[in-house]
């Protein structure tokens, strides 16, 4: 439901600036072509799944964090999205307009850039929808 994607993105970015997350250096909606804020969270790529039912418009709408870690060994990265996922997993999430809204963490991965020395991490997080119809 693409009609509550910037509520969710605000949201998103509330929940995870309040409290700040220990050591993060900032949450962007973009990529940062500066490499001197690590570690930091980027929102990425969204995809939108309709799924009405009779008698309720929803969807699932799909949201891909970035966490970028520069520190030595995984141990850094790993705390960010373990921070994350308590924040975001089976969570109901309060916008306007929805009956109902709640995010799940869909999946977690780890990686290791080519540059030998970026730790990149990766969570899908999944916002079901609902909106009764009037």
């Amino acid at each position: 439901m693409m009609e509550f994607a910037v509520a969710l993105q605000d949201w998103l970015y509330r929940t995870l600036t309040t409290p700040v997350i220990e050591g993060v250096r900032g949450v962007h909606d973009h990529k940062r072509k500066d490499g001197s804020d690590y570690p930091l969270i980027e929102m990425g790529e969204v995809s939108d799944v309709p799924d009405d039912a009779h008698g309720a418009l929803g969807g699932e709408h799909v949201i891909t964090l970035h966490i970028w870690s520069r520190s030595p060994g995984q141990t850094e990265l790993k705390t960010i999205m373990a921070e994350i996922y308590q924040r975001l997993h089976d969570v109901g999430v309060d916008i306007n307009g929805p009956s109902t809204c709640f995010s799940l963490v869909e999946h977690t991965q780890s990686l290791e850039d080519p540059d030998g020395v970026t730790r990149h991490g990766v969570m899908a997080v999944q916002f079901t929808i609902r909106k009764l119809e009037s």
